[in-house]
């Protein structure tokens, strides 16, 4: 039987998503590579269904019920994420937030440190991790798996039926940004 999956930056988790690429012949270095330089903003799907996630916030915005403004707010991407670990193999991405609220309730996180540090219990922790395993035929795999940390009951309650609601388009978009890197390394046809 195998281990249940884990992640160092969490004491354990709530909520669990994992999908995987097909195989895919470059080094695991590359792989890895390819994921750091991978906007999701540029899959045209990806990007809808982020704006249509990020809209309820901008028109709050707009009507002065939320901090910020249209010109400060940073559009939803992996770069929204603090890099909490990196090697050949894998990176780790994490963010924190009361992520069912309209504008996502982030928490800056400066770094790894920091991350591990929040003790709030008004907030989740979410992991997002991109690991390259070999594949039995030969090549290598990514595997993108998703950890989300809620340290109270209250904060379970309030992240399940938006975890619920957004499970289909988030593995839609797991999905997309696995096939682009597998793309990236596809020999030319």
């Amino acid at each position: 039987m195998p281990a249940a999956p884990s992640t160092p930056f969490l004491p354990s988790y709530s909520f669990y998503e994992c999908h995987n690429s097909g195989a895919i012949a470059a080094a695991p270095e590359r792989i890895v590579e390819a994921v750091t330089a991978l906007d999701m903003r540029d899959d045209p799907v990806v990007d809808g269904l982020l704006r249509i996630r990020e809209w309820p916030a901008g028109v709050l915005r707009r009507l002065g019920r939320v901090p910020g403004t249209a010109t400060t707010h940073r559009p939803f991407g992996l770069d929204t994420f603090t890099v909490l670990g990196r090697d050949r193999e894998a990176i780790s991405l994490g963010l924190v937030g009361q992520f069912w609220r309209f504008d996502f309730g982030l928490v800056e996180i400066a770094d790894t440190q920091v991350f591990l540090g929040v003790d709030r219990q008004d907030v989740a922790k979410l992991v997002l991790r991109f690991q390259v395993l070999p594949c039995e035929s030969g090549g290598y795999r990514l595997e993108t798996e998703t950890f989300v940390y809620c340290p109270t009951w209250h904060v379970r309650m309030a992240m399940t039926p938006y975890w619920l609601a957004i499970r289909v388009a988030s593995g839609w978009i797991r999905r997309r940004a696995l096939a682009r890197v597998e793309r990236l390394f596809a020999a030319p046809g």
